[in-house]
């Protein structure tokens, strides 16, 4: 090995003692390598520390090794103090519990309950519009909030045929349930006419009902009818199947009666028209002729 390697070990076994000892507070970062043997060597090996402290009483932790292997155990008796216990109320705030003077610490503390006043909101899901005008609610962010909901009472409505009265649009917001949309009903009769009818209900009323009489007895059908005005007698009237009113334009005759005579006339004319009867006779112009010869 030379000599520069040995200088070298040196050197490199000085730093990381003087690093150690510099952690521990004991040797500065110029202390050269006999100073630094002088200071650990002068660290005291503690081994197992094994103490007892009573209340009220301290230890102190020697200077030194420890191994890692002591205890300081706390044991009943020693010191003349008080404990004091406390009850602390949660509030909104974070509290930090500490004994009053003349005790020496606290021997218990107990934190009551969350008042009644505070719940837990974060299951609200509520928004203003959702909750009744003035009446004020917490919100899942803790936030106080006042309704905004309208409070409509008891509504009441009633429809009818007139323009802007058939409908009722219902107002948003909270109803009382005795409110009401309604309509008054009522009941008319027509009696069929010649011209068709419209049957209106009365201002503030719907009909509920329509009694449309039966056809009136002077009214009959006449889609059968196939006389016309040639077929009826003069100064009679009808109905035809248009429903249109006719006067008859048949001649009345009245009562028939004729004569012929055979010779000269053999035939007479029975005249259009009616004729309520009457006769058609030979005259005896035939056989005064055959008596003669």
């Amino acid at each position: 090995m030379s000599t520069q390697t040995e200088i070298t070990r040196l050197q490199t076994a000085r730093n990381k003692l003087r690093t150690w000892l510099v952690g521990l507070g004991l040797a500065a970062s110029t202390d050269k390598l006999g100073a630094l043997a002088d200071k650990a060597s002068a660290i005291k090996n503690n081994g197992a520390i094994d103490a007892q402290v009573k209340e009220g009483e301290s230890y102190t932790v020697p200077k030194g090794y420890h191994d890692g292997t002591g205890t300081v155990k706390g044991v009943g008796g020693g010191g003349n103090y008080q404990l004091q216990a406390k009850t602390v109320t949660p509030t909104k705030e974070q509290q930090a519990v500490t004994p009053d003077q003349g005790y020496y610490g606290l021997s218990g503390v107990t934190v009551g309950a969350i008042p009644e006043n505070y719940q837990d909101v974060s299951a609200t899901t509520a928004a203003p519009a959702d909750v009744l005008a003035n009446k004020v609610f917490i919100d899942a962010d803790g936030v106080t909030q006042a309704g905004t909901m309208p409070d409509n009472g008891a509504v009441s409505k009633v429809l009818d045929a007139t323009a802007g009265n058939q409908e009722y649009t219902v107002p948003a917001g909270k109803h009382s349930g005795a409110g009401k949309v309604s309509v008054v009903l009522e009941t008319k009769s027509a009696t069929p006419a010649e011209a068709a009818q419209d049957i209106t209900p009365t201002k503030g009323k719907v009909l509920g009902k329509v009694k449309v009489g039966a056809i009136p007895d002077k009214y009959k059908d006449v889609s059968g009818v196939t006389a016309g005005a040639a077929d009826v007698l003069d100064g009679k009237f009808i109905v035809l199947a248009d429903g249109s009113k006719a006067e008859g334009t048949m001649a009345n005759n009245g009562a028939i009666s004729k004569t012929i005579d055979g010779l000269t006339q053999t035939s007479v004319d029975i005249p259009a028209g009616y004729t309520s009867g009457g006769t058609v006779s030979m005259t005896d112009d035939i056989e005064n002729a055959l008596a003669a010869i």
